[in-house]
């Protein structure tokens, strides 16, 4: 008959040897920044949210038709109409400067040089 002590010492040991594809865990999740782009439709690695849950943070989802638009004043406008009640828009050009917070109740609008939407997502 084991021990108590011998009993957790074969369990702990098990766990060493267990194969991450089946324990579910993910390392990939342990690398991504938290303000890595994330397109709308997933959630950020190592959240325990659904991409559902990702899309109604920051209405991401609605958001995604303008990506192609140049990011002017009426297109603006009609991105915040579209996203409401989210009111925390960030809207990031290259080379902008930005926290590293990550917020999932905030859209990100990632703009290219000439002004044009090129992404949205949450954070």
């Amino acid at each position: 008959m084991l021990s108590a002590l011998g009993a957790v010492g074969l369990i702990l040991a098990g766990c060493a040897d267990a194969d991450p594809a089946v324990s579910g865990a993910d390392d990939a999740a342990a690398t991504v920044a938290p303000d890595t782009p994330v397109s709308a439709d997933v959630a950020p690695a190592g959240s325990d949210t659904t991409a559902s849950d990702e899309l109604r943070d920051c209405n991401a989802g609605e958001a995604r038709r303008f990506v192609g638009e140049q990011a002017d004043e009426a297109t603006r406008a009609r991105v915040l109409e579209a996203v409401a009640p989210v009111s925390a828009v960030r809207w990031v050009g290259p080379g902008d400067a930005t926290t590293e917070d990550y917020s999932p109740s905030r859209l990100n609008v990632m703009l290219d040089a000439g002004g044009k939407i090129v992404s949205v997502h949450c954070g």
